[in-house]
């Protein structure tokens, strides 16, 4: 079946929307829309068509809608072999009809739903069950696994280093100026950096999750990145540090600043997140433990190289070479957390929803 060369299509319309969904933009502009290629069962004809279609483990489920209007699903009352331009690539398996009225449509019927909760859908509407082939696709997994930690390490490495180049500048720059300035100054860079890395991390994020508005992922970053800052501004604007603090308030300080240093950004980031993924909530786990192993990169390196009494670019240079090690480690942890969570495609909360009903994968025929 992947090796068609002439399809008729339903006309001019059908066939400038299969062109696109070929191009490398294609999966952007229409995330939810495949190329569906078969033979007509009666007129043995090979057809190609679009569907909107949601993806559920192995599987990938068509609804039709005013089915009467409608005859190329009908090929399907029996199982028929098929060709699906997927995830950039053609897949084989097989189609069949999940009829009204019968138990694998009540399953299919609700792992549509779980996609397009205020969508209305008749109880009469079947719907197209394609099942794909297994190994194509965990292969393809495992591709876009490493593809994405590729991606994102290398993104979020680079926009965190820029976006913290700006607190290490105005740090240098404010040193000893006021306790107001050193607040607005900080406040304002640590509201950069969250800018920088948040639009490095949605330039990924939107290649996997299409409905994730990157605004929103960018304001929620910072956010935590000006919570963050409110407290690490505090040991700059207290003229001996945290030294000369009585023990009985420094440990409850160093704790809840502690938390709050660490955990401000997973949680505004998970504001976000849990709209798009199950179990987002190992967001904030795992953006944690980033953010401590950066933390302690960053101290491990400009501790030994800092002194009273240095230049401002001396200063500032040490402050980027930890930046870099700080970002590289903080982005290498998140990439690992975001394809565990992600699982095996770009579509884990729709898996996670197919599996959710009956705990059982979408039965067939």
């Amino acid at each position: 079946m992947t090796e068609m060369t002439r399809h008729r299509t339903a006309g001019f319309g059908a066939s400038a929307m299969l062109t696109v969904l070929r191009t490398p933009f294609g999966r952007r502009l229409a995330p939810n829309l495949i190329e569906l290629r078969y033979r007509g069962v009666r007129s043995g004809r090979d057809i190609a068509l679009p569907v909107s279609c949601v993806r559920s483990d192995n599987s990938v489920v068509v609804r039709v809608g005013r089915p009467e209007t409608k005859t190329w699903w009908r090929n399907f009352h029996t199982r028929q072999p098929v060709s699906v331009w997927i995830d950039g690539r053609w897949v084989s398996g097989t189609g069949h009809v999940a009829a009204s009225g019968t138990l694998e449509h009540e399953e299919v019927a609700a792992v549509y739903q779980q996609r397009y909760p205020r969508m209305e859908i008749p109880a009469t509407d079947p719907f197209v069950v394609i099942d794909l082939a297994v190994d194509p696709l965990r292969r393809g997994a495992a591709r876009r696994r490493d593809g994405l930690w590729r991606r994102w390490f290398a993104m979020v490495t680079v926009g965190e280093l820029l976006g913290f180049a700006a607190p290490a500048v105005a740090g240098a720059l404010v040193w000893d100026a006021t306790p107001a300035a050193v607040i607005v100054a900080m406040l304002l860079a640590g509201a950069f950096e969250g800018a920088a890395l948040g639009w490095s991390q949605a330039r990924v994020l939107r290649s996997v999750l299409p409905d994730m508005r990157s605004a929103s992922w960018v304001l929620a970053t910072i956010s935590g990145a000006v919570v963050a800052w409110s407290v690490g501004v505090v040991p700059m604007i207290s003229s001996d540090g945290l030294a000369t603090w009585p023990l009985p308030l420094l440990l409850p300080a160093v704790v809840i600043g502690g938390s709050i240093l660490l955990l401000s950004l997973g949680v505004s980031q998970w504001t976000v997140l849990r709209r798009h993924i199950p179990r987002a909530a190992e967001w904030i786990v795992v953006t944690a433990v980033a953010w401590l192993g950066g933390l302690a990169a960053f101290t491990a390196i400009t501790s030994p190289l800092w002194r009273p009494g240095q230049s401002v670019p001396v200063v500032v240079l040490i402050g980027v070479l930890g930046g870099f090690a700080m970002a590289a480690t903080m982005a290498a942890v998140t990439g690992r957390g975001l394809t565990r969570l992600l699982g095996d495609g770009p579509r884990a909360r729709i898996d996670d929803a197919a599996t959710s009903v009956g705990s059982r994968r979408l039965p067939t025929r």
